[in-house]
Parts: C-alpha cells; structure tokens; sequence
C-alpha cells in the first residue's frame, strides 16, 4: 500500500522587523524542547547578523524571514505528526523524540520521513509515514526531496540550463511565462539534487527537466533512478523527488501529494497547545 505524503505550507508573517523578532523568538523557544542539539544550533544560525553587527531596513527583514522560514517548517513536522498520533490514538512507549539531523543536513524524526524547503515567501515541509520495518535507521532509506520557488523570484542564470531547455519554442509567451517555466525548471533540478545527495556539487545543467511543461518524469542520476513530480501551488511551484529502487515506467501513488496550508497564527497555537518532550 502507497503511504500518504502531505505537504504543509505556512506564508511568512508580516509585519515590522520588531514584530517579525517577536514571532522568532516565541517560536524559537516554543521549538527548542523538540530540538536536537544540532537542529538547534541550525537555526539559531539564521536570523542574527554574521558579523556580529547590528542590521536595520531591509537587510534585518530578510535576516529574519530566513529564520522565521526554518522554524515555521520545524513547527510544522512537529504539530502535524502530533496531531497524527493523536488522531491514530497511539503514543509511543517512551517519551516524545527529538527532532535530529543526519550528515547531510536532512531532518530525521522516527517514524517520519521529512523534507523542508523556503521559497522566500513560504516555509514548506512535505512528510509521510516511514515503514514500520525500516524507521529504526531512517538514514539508509530513500528519501523524498521537495524544492519550492515563489513566483516572484527573479529566473536563475542561463548557465544552470541545457541548450535545449532555453529553446525558444515557447517564443509567442510573455516574458513573465517564460520566467516562470524557468522556475519550475529549476525546481526540478534542485529537487533531484536534494534526493541524489550531490546538491550543488553537480552542475544543474545536466540534470534533464523534460519538455516544455512537463509535470513528471524520471531522471538516470549517476547515483540511481530519480522520480520528480512537479506541483502548481498559489505563488509557487514546487517539485518532489525520491530514488526509486525499482526500474518501473510508471510514477506511484506516493507522488500525488495532499497540499495543506496553516496559517502562522494557527501554527503557533497548535505548537503551544503541545506537551513537549521529557
């Protein structure tokens, strides 16, 4: 039987770069029970200057954004497989886990397979059930990847595109459609990049993202067979990828995601009405 993926998507929260510190904090400190002592470093990492100096306008909003972006996407592994085991009226035999990290920077949460990513706009996680069999060393299962581009971001550089994938053939569409197939494009190749391990390792522009259009396939990675789907989602596109252990034709159930959207006011409600981890 197929397991269910869903992927959560919560906006950013507006607000003042005072109002976006408040929202990072509650949630820093709403999150730092169910966080690994490296999940925890990470993303204390964001939202504070490199230089240690203080930053102001623009420059201290993204700082924040960025911040409030990974701990929004933590929130959301933590609350949805929460209200899971409560609706599946199980709980585990010891206390609640940590959520972890491997050496690839990949959260690990037993019984979960996860994937974050930031578009800039919206934090998104995508999640399902790990077989009861194999959760016990979720590192050495394939995992799913998911890559998310807001549609306000500008195109990424002609040199992470083959020849054939700026082919002008889609000539007669406005510049903004142009652009936008160009970000679902690179979804796509970031996606496959993620799932493969090889990141930006590997030059983008030979990772194949099919025709014009195309919203599945499957890539012959040097490192295994790749599925990739790729999803319309408001202001967004985004791709999910996983290696595949059987050579098959055919994309599995698996990759019809359900998309769920919260709100951050209703994300950090659910995070507090949770008993943290012992």
């Amino acid at each position: 039987m197929e397991r269910t993926l869903t992927i959560l998507c919560t906006p950013l929260p507006a607000g003042s770069s005072k109002e976006l510190e408040g929202w990072r904090c509650a949630l820093e400190a709403m999150l730092e029970p169910w966080l690994d002592d490296r999940q925890l470093a990470h993303v204390r990492r964001f939202g504070r200057s490199p230089n240690g100096q203080t930053e102001a306008g623009e420059a201290l909003q993204d700082l924040l954004r960025a911040a409030l972006s990974r701990l929004l996407a933590r929130a959301q592994l933590v609350t949805h497989t929460a209200q899971q085991a409560k609706a599946a009226d199980s709980s585990p035999a010891g206390p609640l886990s940590q959520l972890g990290m491997d050496t690839q920077g990949r959260p690990l949460f037993p019984g979960w397979h996860a994937a974050f990513s930031h578009s800039g706009e919206a934090a998104f996680c995508a999640l399902c059930p790990a077989p009861a069999d194999t959760a016990v060393a979720p590192h050495v299962i394939p995992t799913h990847a998911l890559d998310a581009e807001s549609l306000l971001s500008p195109p990424p550089a002609p040199n992470a595109f083959a020849p054939a994938e700026l082919a002008r053939r889609e000539a007669s569409l406005s510049p903004q459609s142009i652009n936008r197939e160009a970000l679902r494009r690179w979804t796509i190749k970031e996606a496959l990049l993620k799932a493969s391990g090889l990141g930006l390792g590997m030059d983008p522009a030979r990772v194949p993202t099919g025709s014009f259009g195309q919203r599945a396939g499957i890539w012959h990675g040097p490192l295994g067979i790749f599925y990739w789907r790729s999803l319309p989602h408001p202001g967004h596109w985004l791709c999910l990828a996983q290696q595949m252990s059987a050579k098959t034709d055919s994309l599995p159930e698996f990759f019809r995601p359900l998309v769920l959207r919260q709100s951050p006011t209703t994300l950090l409600r659910a995070l507090s009405a949770l008993s943290p981890p012992a």
